[in-house]
């Protein structure tokens, strides 16, 4: 799956997510979605992004905590953190 293939929210998260790197929650998506000019407040939304993200291989859960949702970059994708 490419990158064009997404909504431009989440196109833009992925983008996000390259730049900054680092480990991704529903709350800091949230605040992306905001500062990137989305209007996509509710965390169902952040969960839904990050899942799809998760699920095209760009994004891998952090398994180090279970009771916390945390996804970082998949670094065979192509991240670079």
């Amino acid at each position: 799956m490419s990158d064009q293939v997404f909504c431009p929210r989440v196109s833009d998260l992925l983008a996000s997510i390259r730049t900054q790197g680092g480990a991704w929650t529903p709350r800091r998506v949230t605040r992306t979605h905001l500062t990137n000019g989305h209007d996509a407040p509710k965390r169902t939304t952040a969960r839904h992004d990050l899942a799809l993200l998760a699920r095209a291989g760009f994004l891998v859960r952090d398994s180090s905590n279970p009771d916390r949702t945390r996804f970082l970059l998949n670094k065979a994708k192509g991240g670079v953190e």
